[in-house]
């Protein structure tokens, strides 16, 4: 009887390539390169140091290449480690949420839609949902805010099935369409001398302190604007929130720039709002999605068509 030849290439069948990773080694995997400490890593994981390690090893036998480089007290992610942390994080997400999509189907008959908006575009979302009867669509909608590049995160991560973001790129695995362009405008205190000016050019800022975002869209166009028109922002005054910056501004310490969406609504008595010219910068606002959401969550895709027709008027008129 003759012996059955051995395969001399392709993956063996009980090899550790052929074996698959489990969501349990891809928690292990992301918890470390977060942690930078094995120790660190499994108290957070609750495991053993061992068992966290060899379920390391095993994924790194399975992948065929090295995750992390090794020192005495630290980790750190080799290029590989850093070329799938971001699948890593999109298959945990996604699998999070379809537990959490099952679990309401089952007690509520429902199916969760994850929405993200940037502050400023918030109360025409906001409006829209409050109209939607979602029973009847039989969709539980769960909002969420933050900056553009948070939202853009949870868009490829998973988290989040949609977004409105103020970008000018939109990312591979991600769809978009255009909703409106908002103008920058000039935000002073009530009694400053241009408060009464019809527009202000961004050379008449030349001079004043300007307040400065120190992250996000505003500050990177108001930036751009700036140097455009040899103008530095303020040494002075650097802010991460909006409140923040309408406080110095209300003061009369400083001036700042913001879109209009997120000036409407202020309080004349203390603030005015000054058209932005010479020239006008505008920051475009989209509708992100997820390339694939029609085939991988038919409902949110169709609210989420919904959204594109309503939302430019509602945002022109919030």
């Amino acid at each position: 009887m003759s012996t059955p030849a051995v395969p001399t290439s392709g993956p063996v069948p009980n090899s550790p390539s052929h074996m698959p990773i489990s969501i349990r080694q891809l928690r292990f995997f992301v918890a470390l390169s977060q942690a930078g400490n094995f120790s660190r890593a499994a108290e957070a994981m609750a495991v053993s140091q061992p068992a966290l390690s060899a379920s390391i090893r095993q994924v790194e036998a399975i992948l065929g290449v090295r995750l992390f480089e090794r020192t005495t007290h630290q980790v750190h992610l080799t290029e590989a480690g850093e070329a799938l942390l971001p699948h890593a994080w999109r298959l945990l997400t996604t699998a999070d949420n379809a537990f959490r999509d099952m679990n309401d189907t089952l007690r509520r008959r429902t199916t969760t839609v994850r929405i993200g908006t940037m502050p400023s575009a918030l109360p025409a979302l906001a409006q829209f949902v409050a109209g939607l009867d979602q029973d009847a669509r039989a969709i539980s909608v769960d909002i969420t805010d933050g900056t553009s590049d948070t939202l853009i995160t949870g868009l490829q991560r998973g988290a989040l099935d949609m977004a409105i973001c103020a970008t000018t790129l939109i990312e591979e695995g991600l769809a978009g369409t255009p909703l409106i362009e908002d103008e920058m405008a000039l935000v002073l205190a009530a009694d400053h001398p241009f408060a009464a000016c019809e527009s202000v050019t961004w050379a008449e800022l030349a001079g004043l302190e300007v307040v400065h975002f120190r992250s996000g869209s505003i500050g990177e166009i108001s930036t751009a604007a700036m140097r455009e028109a040899n103008i530095v922002h303020s040494r002075h005054y650097r802010v991460d929130h909006m409140e923040s910056l309408f406080g110095l501004v209300a003061s009369g310490l400083a001036v700042g720039v913001m879109p209009r969406l997120y000036v409407r609504g202020y309080d004349p008595a203390r603030l005015a709002v000054v058209p932005l010219t010479g020239p006008v910068v505008r920051r475009r606002l989209i509708f992100l999605h997820r390339a694939r959401l029609a085939e991988e969550h038919p409902e949110a895709a169709a609210l989420a068509r919904d959204l594109v027709k309503a939302l430019p008027a509602a945002l022109q008129a919030s």
